[in-house]
């Protein structure tokens, strides 16, 4: 279980699993993600852009741990990786008609949406804003882990705060010596851009991170212009 208190973690691997589950393995390999998603560890595993940290997004403990281990400032709420619309509805408090849109056209795949967060999210999940990033990711293995949890994902990058995306485990572990608990390995990504992060809570939505989505296939699919920060 996810230990939130000061202090860097012990050097012990994680244990590793490969995804797709090797022939005679899944049941093996699935009961222990369940575990690792109930009991509240810390895991990586590959997403469509990068390897992220993260884990059960409702389980006490995780967010904190993964904050600490990232070195991240809390004022930059966690991205969490969820398994199809219905989460929306759970964690949000609203959804404005040109995000819906952009859902259908984009999700699953490479784009992460601020919303406002539903009532009673966790503070380390809203952030100071109240607001949640959520993203349907279109990986294989990030589809499997979701389906068997049940439960959302965080999915923030798995590298420190401020450092290079991962794009392999090995890259991962290199970065974090100690401290997850249990790693999915699905093999190298393709080296590329992040997730398109696009606030939706304004209007005009407002693009806080250029990615793999363009701006303007954005403004094509909500139907309006989006926001370029001049800083």
């Amino acid at each position: 279980m996810a230990d939130s208190s000061a202090g860097p973690p012990a050097s012990k691997r994680p244990r590793i699993l490969h995804h797709p589950w090797p022939p005679g393995e899944a049941a093996a390999c699935e009961e222990a993600v369940r575990r690792a998603l109930r009991e509240g560890a810390v895991m990586t595993y590959p997403t469509e852009t990068a390897y992220a940290l993260g884990g059960n997004a409702l389980a006490p403990g995780v967010a904190d741990a993964v904050f600490r281990l990232k070195g991240r400032t809390r004022d930059k709420a966690l991205l969490l990786l969820i398994g199809g619309r219905e989460d929306v509805e759970r964690l949000t408090r609203e959804v404005a008609p040109a995000a819906e849109a952009l859902m259908t056209r984009c999700w699953p795949g490479p784009l992460t949406l601020v919303f406002h967060a539903a009532p009673g999210l966790a503070p380390q999940l809203a952030g100071r804003r109240g607001t949640v990033a959520l993203r349907w990711s279109s990986h294989p293995c990030t589809e499997a882990l979701l389906g068997l949890g049940g439960v959302p994902l965080i999915g923030t990058s798995a590298n420190p705060s401020g450092g290079p995306n991962p794009f392999s485990l090995t890259g991962v572990l290199a970065s974090f010596p100690g401290g997850i608990e249990l790693a999915v390995d699905a093999g190298p990504i393709a080296p590329g851009p992040p997730s398109t992060l696009l606030d939706t809570t304004m209007v005009p939505f407002r693009l806080l991170r250029r990615g793999v989505i363009s701006r303007e296939a954005l403004e094509e699919a909500a139907g309006m212009e989006i926001e370029v920060p001049s800083s």
